[in-house]
């Protein structure tokens, strides 16, 4: 585990020592979900006409030149500080987000009506899952000036972190209304998601691929998006077409490379999902990507080598708390999933749907609490996280099974059903158990 800790602790360490005990610095590296979307209209701060590789090194370099010769303007700080939070992206090196805070704070130390610099402070505290925080620069961003779509970017996210989606649904309207572009139509896609509109959430996303943005990531983040889309209801073919492109536009794009390692998967080709998603995890080893890996594993009957991602995995969040960072919510997903100290698992969901009301979070505890026998409450508690009627495989998968140790054998076998219709490939580690639960329940009854 040496060489783990080394790389997580070189990454994290320059940003613990500013924000020690704040949320999430490292959004990809403890998030089950997706990594923020791009920023908000990163044109109207960053330096126009950059538009191929190396694009944040480049305005970084220009702007900090430009800082030589006046250092005291608050409009080039929040430049350089959007461009670390786009770098931060890029390299999933989190002390890029401790140099963003550095000079966001001094550009409204200059001018405390800086709208760049305070709609940038919501970006910051959206990256490291400070949602409260985050819904409160971008409501301040948006006094400071109501017609530009930043601010709405910003408020919308935390909102929809927050469970808040209808607000965040007439946000994005709004943000969509004020101008129709990537950061925009990509918010309206993944609110479309959460409704259950999967065409039209393909529908927005293609459109936010055509808009395109000024960073090479950000093409390939809507193309990454877009190949979930399909994933996630069984279209493996255009699936792989959107990882591939993702890859095209950013090349060595670790989220891709996990994409198509899941497409490898679900079409019978293990081998060939292994080794990418090891050359995702070579990149940074993010936790969902290790814990896919060892489901992989354990699917091929290599239990060994499945335990040893499970155990990087927890000395993952190990490192985190030692270091005061917040992964709660993430942790006990995978506790859960692992059925790891259920009894952890309960807490650590609570804690989070105590201010988090979002339905990834409901359904986390709802799987928490089955692990923990609590079957009466975990029902509660996923028929929250459906409340959007979203078309998420995983989340029938879990209420059937909840159904069924409470002994309601229509209601399981429909949600069964449901789960495999939305996407027969969902999950490498429960595809098998829901069809035999299904093949269990369509027995006829002694």
């Amino acid at each position: 585990m040496k060489w783990l800790q080394y790389r997580l602790t070189l990454m994290l360490g320059l940003a613990l020592l500013l924000v020690a005990g704040s949320l999430v610095l490292f959004p990809a590296l403890v998030q089950t979900e997706a990594p923020p979307a791009p920023l908000a209209n990163p044109a109207d701060v960053l330096a126009a006409g950059v538009t191929t590789g190396g694009y944040a090194d480049r305005v970084i370099a220009e702007t900090k030149t430009k800082l030589q010769s006046f250092p005291a303007n608050d409009s080039l700080l929040a430049q350089l500080g959007m461009a670390y939070l786009q770098k931060a992206r890029e390299t999933n090196d989190p002390t890029y987000y401790t140099q963003a805070a550095t000079v966001l704070q001094q550009a409204l130390a200059i001018n405390q009506a800086s709208f760049n610099a305070t709609a940038a402070m919501g970006s910051l505290n959206l990256s490291r899952h400070q949602f409260p925080q985050a819904l409160d620069w971008g409501l301040k961003a948006q006094r400071l000036s109501p017609t530009q779509a930043y601010a709405y970017g910003v408020i919308g996210d935390a909102q929809i972190e927050l469970g808040d989606y209808p607000m965040a649904v007439d946000t994005f309207q709004r943000m969509v209304d004020l101008r129709p572009d990537l950061s925009s139509y990509s918010r309206v896609s993944y609110a479309r998601e959460l409704y259950g509109d999967v065409d039209g959430a393909i529908t927005a996303m293609g459109q936010a691929a055509t808009a395109g943005g000024p960073a090479p990531e950000n093409a390939g983040w809507t193309h990454w998006q877009l190949g979930n889309l399909y994933f996630n209801r069984g279209q493996l073919a255009q699936a792989e077409q959107e990882y591939n492109t993702a890859l095209a536009a950013y090349p060595g794009y670790l989220h891709a490379l996990a994409g198509l390692a899941q497409v490898r998967a679900a079409q019978g080709r293990p081998a060939d999902a292994v080794a990418l998603y090891k050359q995702a995890i070579a990149v940074v080893p993010l936790p969902q990507y290790v814990s896919a890996l060892g489901d992989l594993y354990a699917s091929t009957g290599d239990a060994a080598n499945a335990k040893t991602q499970y155990d990087q995995v927890e000395y993952i969040y190990q490192l985190f708390a030692v270091n005061g960072v917040e992964t709660g919510i993430e942790k006990a997903a995978f506790l859960a999933d692992q059925d790891r100290d259920a009894a952890q698992a309960v807490a650590l969901a609570q804690a989070a749907a105590g201010w988090r009301h979002d339905i990834h979070t409901e359904d986390t505890l709802a799987w928490a609490l089955y692990r923990a026998g609590k079957y009466t409450e975990a029902l509660a508690a996923e028929q929250q996280a459906l409340r959007l009627n979203t078309q998420n495989a995983l989340f029938y998968f879990h209420l059937s099974m909840i159904d069924d140790k409470l002994g309601d054998v229509a209601q399981s076998r429909s949600n069964v059903q449901k789960a495999l219709a939305i996407n027969p490939y969902f999950s490498v580690k429960y595809g098998p158990q829901a069809r035999a639960l299904l093949s269990k329940l369509s027995q006829p009854s002694k």
